[in-house]
């Protein structure tokens, strides 16, 4: 490893300066403290990348193996639409089809790391560019100040809120007949923006304003992917698996004492453990499909997680990988997440695609990480986030998903409320 002096911070604008030449991907844990992510991870200049979109999910799935089992640190996008196509169900839309690629995948020789816990910041990988990478980061440390527009995207919903309040009621009758017992619905806001609003200067906004354990700003071929999520989909290290669903929101109080009121509220809503112990469980039936009998298990059960702008409610499940699987044999049996589906999956997910208008795209897909083990400075391991909270951004257009988990016990009203409550950071980044 080839240590930097640079901040968090300055690793972050060196970063963004950067990408106005180069292809940059970040990975961004903003120093939140949320299950021991403390670590930011960036490439500059990928060696490989590629975007995948064919009919036979099955071709996909094995060229995703293929370049994860080589040397390089891989950061990809799967789409939540590949999902359907994995699971093998076509959309019924007709129209609006997104441009959203199944797999993007970007490959490294080497990472810009920095650890919050220690706050060093050291180059990993291919020794050969140590210099020239070092070199690189610090005659960039005060790149030009990116332009923050004053001026407002102009954004429209693909859901009026009188839709969306009967698409609430269409699923309550759904729930009662027993096609489904907890459907996520979600709207999609399309934001036109302003000429100086760019990718780089929304994800300085929503990292400074909005600090995620899951942040990330990924430049792509033809688009960029600007994400604040809190959400862990899943994670493995050696055998290990675990995944992290959120299910319960809500927002961080004025002040002390609203705070610990939100947080009470919380903790006492009946139907906010009930979405979260249905995903849970639905959890522990994916991740039995790849696991050694016996070995799935709920590790933490509802609990509260505080984070700089939201309370949410998560729990943990976790599971001993059988030997010999591809990661390709692990998204069979687990994507997209139960969390942003509802229960049981795949009918639901067919309820869904009738009711929402119009293709989810990367939204409620994930984000990913893969390192191989031995040749970054640390012990391998894979990492996806839930695409949620997270936009794409292609030329002046950014399109995202919000939304939430429908009950019987639903208030169509406080659905709605929560759907813009979790798109609050969103809407702030844009000057919406």
């Amino acid at each position: 490893m080839y240590p930097i002096n640079l901040s968090a911070d300055e690793v972050v604008a060196t970063l963004l300066g950067l990408s106005q030449t180069e292809q940059v991907c970040i990975l961004d844990s903003c120093g939140v403290s949320y299950m021991d992510s403390h670590t930011m991870f960036a490439g500059i200049t990928p060696v490989h990348v590629e975007s995948i979109s064919v009919d036979d999910p099955a071709q996909t799935l094995e060229r995703l193996d293929d370049l994860l089992n080589s040397e390089f640190a891989s950061v990809f996008t799967l789409s939540y639409d590949f999902g359907r196509k994995i699971l093998g169900f076509d959309s019924l839309k007709k129209a609006g089809l997104s441009d959203e690629p199944d797999v993007f995948i970007a490959q490294f020789d080497n990472l810009i790391v920095h650890d919050y816990s220690t706050a060093e910041t050291y180059v990993s990988g291919n020794q050969k560019n140590y210099e020239s990478l070092g070199r690189l980061l610090t005659a960039n440390t005060s790149p030009q100040e990116l332009p923050v527009s004053k001026s407002p995207a102009t954004i429209a919903s693909n859901l009026s809120e009188a839709a969306y309040l009967g698409t609430i009621r269409n699923i309550q009758e759904r729930i009662r007949a027993g096609d489904t017992y907890q459907t996520n619905l979600t709207q999609q806001f399309t934001a036109e923006l302003p000429p100086d609003l760019t990718p780089e200067a929304i994800f300085t906004r929503l990292r400074r304003n909005h600090p995620a354990p899951f942040s990330a700003l990924i430049r792509r071929q033809n688009s960029s992917v600007v994400s604040a999520s809190p959400e862990r989909f899943f994670r493995i290290d050696g055998d290990q698996i675990s995944t992290s669903p959120v299910k319960g929101t809500r927002r961080r109080g004025q002040d002390d004492h609203e705070d610990e009121r939100m947080r009470a509220d919380l903790l006492a809503s009946a139907k906010d453990r009930a979405e979260n112990t249905m995903i849970a469980d639905l959890l522990r039936n994916d991740l039995g499909q790849i696991c050694s009998y016996g070995s799935v298990k709920v590790d933490l059960l509802c609990q509260l997680e505080t984070h700089p702008t939201f309370h949410h409610l998560v729990t943990t499940v976790s599971g001993t990988l059988r030997a010999n699987l591809e990661f390709s044999d692990v998204l069979k049996a687990v994507f997209p997440c139960g969390s942003i589906t509802g229960a049981p999956k795949i009918s639901t997910m067919r309820i869904i695609d009738k009711l929402e208008p119009t293709p989810r795209g990367l939204s409620m897909g994930a984000i990913g990480l893969h390192i191989p083990d031995g040749h970054f400075g640390v012990d391998g391991f894979t990492e996806l986030s839930v695409a949620i909270r997270t936009m794409v951004v292609t030329g002046r257009v950014a399109i995202f998903n919000v939304g939430g988990g429908i009950t019987t016990d639903s208030s169509p009203d406080d659905e709605y409320t929560e759907s813009l409550l979790k798109a609050t950071a969103l809407f702030n980044a844009l000057s919406a």
